[in-house]
C-alpha cells in the first residue's frame, strides 16, 4: 500500500462586512462570521485576516478596505488535508470543503505545502 502524503492548504477569501464601526470591528466580524459557518464540521480550519503589501513602502498591511461602514476583508484559511494524492488534489479537497460552507465567498489557493 502506498503511503499518501499530508498537506497544509492555504486559501484566501473575500468577505464582505456591512455596518462595521471600524477596521478592527470589520476584521473581528469577518473572522467570527466565517468561523460560525465552518463550525462544527471544519472547526479545525485556522482563520485569520490576510496581509497586503503597501505599494509605496512594501510594508505589510491588513487586507481590509472600508468605505461608509462597509468593508471588504481578505481572510486566510489554513486547512490540513491528510492522505491526498498530490498538491493539486489537496487544494481541490480544501477548496471544496471550505467552499461548501462559505457559499458565494470567492476562494483562491495561495499555497500548498507538504507536512
Amino acid at each position: 500500500m502506498v503511503d499518501m502524503p499530508d498537506y497544509l492548504v492555504v486559501l484566501q477569501g473575500a468577505w464582505v462586512v456591512r455596518k462595521a464601526k471600524s477596521v478592527t470591528d470589520a476584521m473581528n466580524i469577518a473572522v467570527a462570521e466565517a468561523g460560525k459557518r465552518l463550525t462544527p464540521d471544519l472547526d479545525f480550519v485556522e482563520i485569520d485576516v490576510g496581509d497586503t503589501e503597501c505599494p509605496q513602502c512594501n510594508s505589510p498591511l491588513k487586507s481590509v478596505f472600508m468605505v461608509a461602514g462597509m468593508a471588504l476583508v481578505g481572510l486566510i484559511f489554513e486547512m490540513k488535508v491528510f492522505n491526498a494524492q498530490s498538491e493539486e488534489h489537496a487544494a481541490k479537497i480544501a477548496k471544496s470543503e471550505i467552499g461548501k460552507r462559505l457559499q458565494r465567498v470567492p476562494l483562491e489557493v495561495i499555497e500548498v505545502r507538504g507536512i
